[in-house]
């Protein structure tokens, strides 16, 4: 890969060294292109980092879900290549995700998933026990943590709307259509300045039809129907955890997602 990228595109190549490195290799490179071999963790950790007014982000599907890749049909890197090659450029949407929680609070870019609730605990659980079993790591982790979701109380928000209180077993915002390697919001389009939301009240056995739905691609059944917004707030009394695009935060309290539409250029 080294070879390939420093022959054909006149890449230089560097290696990330472990968490939130990618960040800070990318806010020091002075290149009018990223390429990005890894995930959606990956990329996402270089689009904090790049200055999005000037650099464009070239995925090269090599983690475990490639959620944007897949959107972007960048499913090879034989497609990535050429899509470098021919200077293809397309405007994609970010989501800002700003929380709140007992340490402190914080800010980040999402290029396509964010949760609270059992989306969340899935990745968690993925992350500590499955992840050697690859792309079937998150339906081995999803079918467990539906037997172990709770419900928790949330006071929610929609485009400025006035605050519904609920018990809700699971928040999931997408930007992509793929949540990981599964095509899970079906309505959702990376360009078209929207967001996808699912606010699920949920037990085992409606969670686990819901999986088995997008599993099979049948989608014969949903928790919940998919909704449009251009922002949405989350006030959770127990604090919960807060996943974006496969990273997790803790003991989180509140959380305010915002569309950002066209921030990110990519070569698609």
């Amino acid at each position: 890969m080294e070879s390939r990228l420093s022959g054909e595109l006149g890449a230089q190549v560097v290696f990330t060294e472990g968490r939130g490195h990618a960040t800070q290799l990318a806010s020091s490179s002075r290149a009018d292109s990223l390429a990005v071999f890894g995930g959606d963790g990956t990329l996402a950790e270089v689009v904090n980092g790049m200055d999005l007014s000037r650099q464009r982000l070239l995925p090269l599907a090599g983690g475990t879900g490639n959620g944007l890749a897949r959107d972007l049909g960048l499913t090879s890197i034989e497609r990535s290549f050429a899509a470098a090659r021919a200077g293809r450029v397309q405007s994609l949407d970010l989501i800002r995700v700003e929380w709140e929680g007992a340490a402190g609070a914080g800010s980040r870019l999402a290029i396509s998933t964010a949760s609270v609730g059992y989306a969340a605990r899935v990745v968690a659980l993925a992350n500590a026990y499955f992840k050697r079993l690859g792309p079937w790591c998150y339906p081995l982790a999803s079918t467990i943590q539906a037997a172990r979701q709770t419900r928790f109380p949330a006071t929610l928000a929609l485009d400025g709307g006035s605050p519904e209180s609920r018990q809700v077993s699971n928040v999931m915002i997408n930007n992509t259509r793929h949540a990981g390697n599964f095509r899970a919001f079906r309505a959702a389009q990376a360009a078209d300045g929207k967001m996808e939301v699912l606010i699920a009240t949920a037990g085992f056995w409606h969670q686990l039809l819901h999986n088995l739905a997008v599993l099979t691609g049948t989608y014969f059944y949903a928790t919940a129907p998919e909704r449009s917004a251009r922002s949405l707030v989350v006030e959770m009394p127990d604090p919960q955890l807060l996943m974006i695009d496969g990273e997790l935060w803790k003991g989180v309290s509140r959380a305010h997602f915002e569309i950002l539409p066209g921030r990110l250029q990519c070569l698609a």
